[in-house]
């Protein structure tokens, strides 16, 4: 599922560093019955921090505070108007960035953390040394905050992501509005000629992202970049020319314009209820909400 559909993500990497070790810290009594939410990524931060100058570490408390404007937030809520805006422009957001490499919008990166140039000033041993007790420190205070084990941010990563699609699947699959306007949205879309293989809400939700996402795939794993070493799935994104991307960009943004008329109604109800089912789960691994 495109991000840019979530109001709401999660911090996956609570800082910018390199990769992380498994982590091997004592598990301590959880925290969760104190606390506002939105005060945990503040909280895990603080834990971090002294868990690495016990370890000999420096590290700085920090919180990303990201700033998303009110079009995006509309378009991400399911507003018509600017969910249109939007989509006239980038489509699905499969082909924008190779059709408009200069587009790119970061909303933090890590070198904004002031623990990128901390560690960057360590030596390579020094640096893996860092690295793993940085893991270990996270994985302790999402414990100590949250309650839920983690031993890496990618293992973190895959747990929230995966909550989100299992809650998304019990509660919108089965909301009998949700269904009846995915259905019509189905029938619409069949009925201007695109291919509807599922009409499940969530499926809907993301049909014209993912046939687009797909076709780009197949163009990365027949380019002349190889593969190598990726995880099942992954693919490094295909070399194409700005020119031929916005050729394939031209029809990605046909196919998303019908695809919104044809759900107009359906976006409008569905994402709100997965904007609140993806903060809840944020919450729930005390990530960082875009507000």
């Amino acid at each position: 599922m495109p991000n840019r559909s979530l109001l709401f993500l999660a911090v996956l990497c609570l800082v910018g560093t390199a990769a992380c070790a498994s982590a091997t810290q004592a598990r301590p009594t959880p925290e969760t019955t104190s606390g506002r939410p939105s005060d945990q990524p503040q909280r895990i931060q603080s834990i971090i921090a002294d868990c690495m100058k016990q370890k000999g570490f420096k590290y700085v408390a920090w919180v990303p505070d990201p700033k998303i404007d009110d079009e995006w937030k509309k378009a991400a809520s399911g507003d018509y108007a600017a969910m249109r805006k939007e989509r006239r422009e980038q489509g699905f957001g499969v082909f924008f960035l190779l059709a408009h490499p200069d587009r790119k919008q970061v909303l933090w990166s890590e070198t904004d953390s002031p623990n990128f140039a901390i560690e960057n000033e360590l030596s390579p041993a020094q640096q893996t040394a860092y690295d793993k007790a940085l893991t270990s420190c996270k994985a302790q205070a999402v414990k100590q905050v949250t309650g839920k084990v983690v031993k890496s941010d990618e293992d973190r990563a895959e747990q929230e992501n995966q909550m989100i699609e299992q809650t998304l699947d019990r509660e919108l699959n089965g909301d009998p509005r949700l269904v009846e306007l995915a259905s019509a949205m189905g029938d619409c879309l069949k009925g201007k000629g695109y291919r509807v293989d599922s009409v499940k809400p969530v499926d809907m939700s993301h049909r014209g992202w993912k046939e687009f996402e797909e076709q780009k795939k197949r163009i990365a794993l027949n380019d002349d970049i190889p593969e190598k070493d990726l995880p099942d799935g992954k693919y490094i994104e295909p070399r194409l020319a700005p020119a031929t991307a916005r050729q394939y960009l031209a029809k990605e943004v046909r196919a998303a314009l019908d695809d919104l008329e044809c759900g107009k109604d359906f976006y409008a109800a569905y994402m709100p209820k997965q904007n609140e089912i993806s903060r809840r789960v944020v919450q729930l691994f005390g990530g960082v909400e875009l507000a």
